[in-house]
């Protein structure tokens, strides 16, 4: 061995998930090393790839791979794994964005709101945003005259809507769920 240079030992398991956790809570992304980010390209590519598989394809025992999933589960980083359906072959062949205004912003309202469309199965995602208007939701539906009845029954007898806005997809050029990391 050369004289000034030391042998660098390879950092335990542990101390890269406590490194890991560190920097985390940092809110990093940098947080995470070349094999946890290929761990989660992987699993965002395929959700069922085995533990077996994942250790194989980033060059790790299983046991590894495991406790970094667990770790990175236990940050958040990981949030939960789900299965996509195709809305269409199941009868939702209609997606609508609907801008809502609310015409009071004081906590009551905003969280009676919430609850309302909480309840409602047909609304997939919402975001509170801020503009012209207050939410965007994203909403199926069977077809114009479902959403039209959803509207009537549903959305517009929520107290406190001051303005609803739909805006209907035409087509689908771009879908995904895998972050950029």
């Amino acid at each position: 061995m050369r004289q000034g240079s030391k042998k660098q030992r390879k950092p335990t398991v542990a101390q890269t998930a406590g490194e890991m956790q560190w920097r985390a809570e940092l809110g990093l992304r940098e947080s995470l090393d070349e094999v946890d980010v290929n761990i989660l390209r992987i699993l965002q590519q395929d959700g069922r790839t085995t533990n077996a598989d994942l250790a194989r394809m980033v060059g790790l025992s299983a046991p590894s791979v495991l406790q970094r999933v667990r770790k990175m589960e236990e940050l958040g980083i990981i949030r939960g794994y789900t299965c996509l359906l195709n809305a269409e072959r199941l009868g939702y062949g209609f997606t609508i964005y609907v801008q809502i205004s609310l015409s009071l912003h004081q906590e009551q309202p905003v969280e009676r709101f919430l609850k309302a469309i909480r309840s409602i199965p047909q609304i997939l995602e919402c975001y509170h945003v801020g503009g012209e208007y207050d939410f965007l939701l994203k909403i199926v539906a069977e077809d114009m005259p479902t959403y039209q009845q959803l509207v009537m029954d549903k959305l517009s007898q929520i107290k406190g809507i001051g303005k609803i806005q739909s805006c209907f997809v035409m087509g689908t050029e771009k879908s995904s769920t895998r972050l950029p990391i």
